[in-house]
């Protein structure tokens, strides 16, 4: 069965909400009760959708409420990121059943990492129980070529440059699979099932191990002529700090990420051994709290530049960065006050983004969910 434009944009709304009324649904799309349903017949009978509990109050005509059925697709995910690799399985309300996780240093360790990468994920859908999927998401931390076919390079990782990882997937697995840079996908996660339904113009910035942002502009992704848009890790912000790998000078990425932090913390604080950073900052260690402000100030200002630029409703930030050390949110919040223009920031919100370390993941997911949905539109 295709799909028209109409029927997925129900079938989205019905994916955003846990539980919707067809009353809600016409409310929500614009459509008329009569054409709700119609559609949602067909989607009921095609089983991509069910019928759940009824609601109401009074002796009225109850309302039944809809839901995606679970049952009717099966996704699997992979996060490929600087530090580590994440693959899960998912049903059609994205619920996680299976997921894995591993150092990624255990596939750049091998001659050909994306047959070692395939092997990995073979034995995770034989332990699954899932011979087969519907549709294969990948996310990376990197750069991948404009027809999201390739990866082009992942920083700081060796043997993951011209990897046709698209074909490979596919031709092994017997699925689609749909590529795309992970900063993109955690924007993805937060639009479809996250905080972000309702906004068009809005960040989300994911910072642990390295930097990644998925910018939306008018409800669309920002790629860039090159497909390069969104390298947040690699704005400048100390011209006098040490060379990335990128081969510029002081990148955000060089300040902020974990290492980054564990290692200022080691030289400042002046004795041999002193102990992880998360354990100094929870006991208010005063140089743990100045390396911590220290990349605050570093993030706000970077968000600054970018706030001018584009002007955002929402910026979204999230990671083990942020979740562990508090105290950066709160001063990338002051220092995007002080830098950026005040104009810019009328109304401008900064949350913490919906789903923590599980963002990358749900972004793969979602991004293979949503891919796979389109391609059954009828052209």
């Amino acid at each position: 069965m295709t799909l028209s434009s109409t029927d997925i944009s129900v079938l989205t709304s019905i994916q955003q909400n846990d539980g919707i009324s067809r009353k809600a649904l016409a409310e929500k799309t614009g459509l008329s009760q009569a054409s709700i349903t119609k559609i949602t017949h067909k989607l009921v009978s095609e089983a991509y959708i069910r019928e759940g509990e009824r609601i109401g109050n009074g002796l009225g005509r109850k309302e039944v409420l809809l839901y995606p059925n679970p049952h009717k697709f099966k996704f699997l995910g992979i996060d490929i990121g600087g530090y580590r690799v994440r693959m899960a399985l998912a049903d059609y309300r994205y619920e996680l059943t299976h997921y894995e996780q591993f150092p990624v240093d255990e596939l750049e360790q091998q001659e050909d990492v994306l047959q070692e990468l395939m092997a990995r994920i073979a034995a995770f859908l034989e332990a699954a129980g899932a011979p087969a999927v519907d549709a294969i998401g990948v996310s990376v931390t990197g750069i991948i070529d404009m027809e999201k076919r390739r990866i082009l390079n992942i920083p700081n990782l060796n043997r993951w440059n011209d990897v046709n990882i698209v074909e490979g997937l596919s031709k092994r697995f017997e699925a689609p699979v749909y590529l795309e840079e992970s900063g993109r996908t955690m924007a993805f996660a937060e639009k479809l099932l996250g905080k972000a339904k309702e906004a068009a113009d809005f960040i989300v910035v994911h910072i642990a191990y390295g930097v990644v942002a998925g910018i939306f502009i008018n409800g669309q992704p920002l790629r860039g002529v090159n497909n390069v848009g969104g390298l947040l890790g690699h704005i400048t912000v100390d011209e006098k700090g040490i060379r990335c790998r990128c081969g510029n000078y002081g990148c955000l990425e060089n300040i902020v990420t974990f290492p980054m932090l564990e290692g200022r913390y080691r030289n400042m604080s002046g004795t041999a051994n002193p102990g992880p950073l998360p354990e100094a900052y929870r006991i208010n260690d005063k140089t743990a709290l100045d390396v911590c402000l220290e990349a605050g100030k570093s993030i706000g200002i970077a968000l600054s530049n970018v706030i001018n630029l584009f002007n955002p409703e929402i910026i979204y930030l999230g990671g083990p960065v942020m979740e562990q050390f508090p105290i950066i949110f709160e001063e990338v919040r002051r220092t995007v006050l002080l830098r950026a223009n005040r104009f810019a920031t009328v109304g401008l919100k900064l949350e913490a983004s919906s789903f923590g370390d599980r963002q990358g993941i749900l972004g793969a997911l979602t991004l293979a969910g949503a891919s796979y949905l389109e391609s059954r539109m009828e052209p």
